[in-house]
């Protein structure tokens, strides 16, 4: 089977485009035919058209959909055929489109998804993969949903923390702006030619400067903005920023507690699924983005190939808390490393919505404080003068 891409005309005379699968072109066009609709051209679809990113919202709906239409007793190919039908004319249509094409021809489901790893991580296809083994689709499906929730619960915490004191920053620029750039040199010829108080001195100066530089200031602006897109935007240039950022005393053990919950909660949901140890592991580990903390962990994981218990890499390092590899530990000597790989991720996720919590209780109030010492120091440069009725006699 093959995907084809067709534009035709509707009753109303607009032109629309659509996916059709068959095994050939004449096919295709039968098909069409059969259902009445009136094809301008058609060609195949090459592979670079059927690939599509999805975001971790969309993810996250269409592994919840799935699993659910598993679960209520659908076929495989049933159930990406109904979210085909229902993503009519949206991004994930043809990548359903697509899977189900596959699945009819014979794949298995995780080789249908390895054809998408633009969309699906490693660590879905893995637990897919070993879900097939097992007969238990559904379950992993619903573990994996699980999983993306708990990834995007805490990026959205991360970006609300940093949202309202970004925005704070922002008011305190423009407000400073229009002082520098129109209040303060709209005040200057009332001042002009007296001796100045210090406090106005400084303001006025600063003015001037700013007024002066104003086209410097411009590109500062656009530069910074360029960086910032070309970090959101170019890997390289990300990677290098995290880099930097992951090397910085304040800023760093939250990075590496952030990484490390990530790393819980993929080895708890491989583990939960049935992959060994051995397997999930390394599988979890390339979810950290943390090139220090994964180091540690590739010792561990070396350690255990060794037949030495996992938590024995863990202990004394520095960017993992002490109470972990007690915890693990106790897990390896019960049998029960799953639950408790999930409840140090539990643990640890509390511990980072207490550190957002109170950074943003902090940062809000210091940034309105900032805010009104601007305010208020170039009103005061502005009242002081006023006061000395004397330096206003002719």
């Amino acid at each position: 089977m093959a995907l084809y891409q067709y534009w035709a005309l509707d009753k109303k005379g607009k032109k629309n485009e659509g996916t059709i699968d068959a095994d050939s072109l004449a096919e295709a066009k039968w098909k069409l035919l059969q259902s009445q609709i009136a094809v301008i051209q058609i060609a195949p679809l090459a592979a670079k058209q059927i690939k599509t990113g999805l975001s971790r919202t969309e993810l996250l709906h269409l592994t919840r959909e799935l699993a659910r239409l598993l679960q209520a007793g659908l076929p495989l190919f049933e159930s990406l055929s109904a979210l085909e039908e229902k993503y009519q004319k949206q991004k994930p249509h043809r990548l359903l489109l697509d899977l189900a094409d596959r699945i009819r021809s014979g794949e298995s489901f995780s080789s249908a998804l390895a054809h998408h790893a633009d969309c699906f991580h490693v660590l879905y296809i893995a637990m897919v993969s070993n879900a097939e083994k097992t007969g238990k689709l559904a379950e992993a499906l619903e573990e994996l949903a699980a999983w993306i929730g708990r990834q995007l619960k805490l990026r959205k915490q991360m970006i609300s923390t940093l949202l309202y004191p970004a925005l704070l920053a922002t008011f305190c620029f423009v407000v400073l702006g229009a002082l520098l750039f129109y209040v303060v040199p709209s005040l200057r010829e009332l001042f002009e030619g007296r001796e100045l108080h210090p406090f106005t001195q400084i303001v006025f100066s600063a003015s001037a400067f700013a007024c002066r530089a104003k086209g410097w200031l411009a590109l500062f602006a656009l530069l910074c903005i360029a960086l910032c897109f070309g970090v959101y935007l170019l890997p390289r240039w990300k990677n290098g920023v995290l880099a930097k950022l992951y090397r910085m005393p304040g800023i760093s053990p939250i990075f590496a507690k952030i990484a490390f919950v990530r790393f819980c909660r993929a080895s708890a949901t491989l583990l939960e699924g049935g992959v060994p140890a051995l397997s999930a592991f390394p599988q979890a580990r390339r979810v950290m983005r943390h090139p220090a903390l994964e180091r540690v962990i590739a010792g561990a994981e070396q350690k255990l190939m060794q037949g030495e218990p996992f938590y024995a890499g863990l202990e004394g390092h520095p960017l993992i808390p002490s109470l972990v590899p007690r915890m693990i530990a106790i897990a390896e000597q019960g049998g029960r490393l799953p639950f408790m790989m999930s409840q140090i991720a539990h643990i640890y996720e509390e511990e980072l919505e207490a550190s957002f919590s109170h950074f943003t209780a902090l940062a809000q109030p210091l940034l309105l404080l900032l805010l009104g010492a601007i305010v208020g120091f170039v009103l005061l440069s502005v009242l002081l003068p006023l006061t000395d009725v004397s330096s206003f006699a002719t």
